[in-house]
């Protein structure tokens, strides 16, 4: 493994440009504060890139945003998919002006399972332009909807939901609610009713977001790949970071007791 430097003292994009005019054929690690970064170059093409979630193109227009990270080259011929489409002076062109924003958008919006709702005391000067895109989004940022709600819901495409719902939260209009919890899942005592029983500080937690004042009565319960599970929910101190829940949820949902399970309230 050869270290090339780091971004704080060589561009991103130089090195791109090294990589494809002298062909190399390896993997480009970047290590920083951020996470880490694989890029795979075969014979000067960029063919592959995973950043975590982040996958292809998205991942490297993401890296051109970050401020710090340490570069590693490994020359290595290996088998790969492919999952980047785009040729490296593409990149080069638009990752400068794209790369600071994208990234932003990353990091205020990981997945789509992030919630926003308006902000409560907005900048009295502000001003911002609401075109069709912005009141589509607006018309169903409600009840608790995550992302995936909202782009299913206003049939705009997820591009451009993340787009309106970045810059409304940059004008300070929009804020990021974090309402879904991962929680330690444990089987209800035989008697237990069916419902789902949770810390009251997770409660307390839930009641600053502004449509959760009242508390919470509904919690939605799901794992990835599966449909979530619908309860009532009940609080009791000493629970911490458990969640205890009916012996049909946890056969439902394919869960034993120990594992960690999404749980967020339901505005029912």
């Amino acid at each position: 493994m050869s270290l090339i430097g780091t971004l704080g003292e060589i561009k991103l994009a130089d090195v791109l440009q090294l990589f494809a005019s002298t062909r190399k054929t390896g993997l480009l690690t970047v290590s920083g504060s951020e996470g880490q970064v694989s890029l795979r170059f075969h014979r000067g093409s960029l063919v592959y890139a995973a950043s975590g979630r982040l996958q292809g193109d998205d991942a490297v227009l993401d890296l051109f945003g970050w401020k710090d990270g340490q570069m590693n080259f490994v020359p290595e011929d290996k088998e790969v998919s492919a999952n980047v489409t785009r040729r490296i002076d593409a990149f080069v062109d638009e990752g400068p002006r794209v790369g600071e924003r994208t990234h932003r958008m990353n990091l205020l919006i990981p997945t789509d399972r992030i919630v926003f709702q308006m902000k409560a005391d907005p900048p009295a000067d502000v001003r911002y332009p609401v075109g069709a895109a912005e009141w589509q989004v607006l018309r169903v940022l409600r009840d608790l909807v995550d992302v995936r709600e909202v782009v299913e819901t206003s049939r705009l495409g997820r591009a451009e939901v993340l787009r309106v719902l970045f810059d409304m939260a940059e004008a300070n209009l929009l804020e990021r609610v974090d309402v879904e919890k991962t929680l330690r899942a444990q089987a209800l005592g035989r008697f237990g009713k069916d419902t789902a029983e949770l810390d009251p500080r997770i409660e307390e937690e839930w009641k600053r977001v502004a449509s959760l004042e009242a508390g919470v009565r509904l919690v939605e319960v799901s794992l990835a790949g599966r449909k979530p599970v619908l309860l009532g929910a009940t609080f009791r101190a000493g629970l911490n970071r458990e969640i205890h829940l009916p012996r049909a949820t946890l056969a439902e949902l394919g869960l034993k007791g120990g594992e960690d399970v999404w749980v967020r309230p339901a505005a029912r």
